[in-house]
């Protein structure tokens, strides 16, 4: 049902789970992995891309192909959005609790009220 499915990470615990659920339910998807660097963000874009990169290859282990994966800086639901339609994601999927410190998941809770495109939330 499914065909390209956009996860978005901020490399939190739950969205770590998110990735793990969107590869288990959607195997014959096509995948894109995206970090959204805000402006306050603890990374560098350097270490930014590393940490993409790893977690990627960790959770693809052995496989050929790796998805697609990118880093992109603003504002992390808006850019989200901009990813998804830009790419043309059928789903996005992402975490609901992350490391924004709200506690509700104010970028998970921000891509659901604004986005066309349907959104699959994923809590621990």
């Amino acid at each position: 049902m499914f065909r390209r499915v956009l996860i978005a990470t901020d490399f939190s615990p739950c969205a770590q789970r998110a990735l793990e659920l969107a590869r288990a339910n959607f195997p014959g998807a096509e995948f894109k992995v995206l970090h959204v660097m805000a402006e306050d963000s603890p990374f560098t874009p350097t270490e930014a891309l590393l940490e993409l990169e790893m977690l990627v290859s960790d959770a693809w282990k052995g496989e050929a192909g790796l998805p697609g994966h990118e880093v992109v800086q603003g504002t992390p639901t808006q850019q989200v959005m901009a990813s998804a339609k830009e790419w043309g994601a059928d789903l996005i999927v992402m975490g609901v609790s992350g490391l924004g410190g709200q506690g509700l998941g104010s970028v998970a809770e921000g891509v659901v009220r604004a986005s066309k495109t349907p959104v699959l939330t994923v809590q621990i």
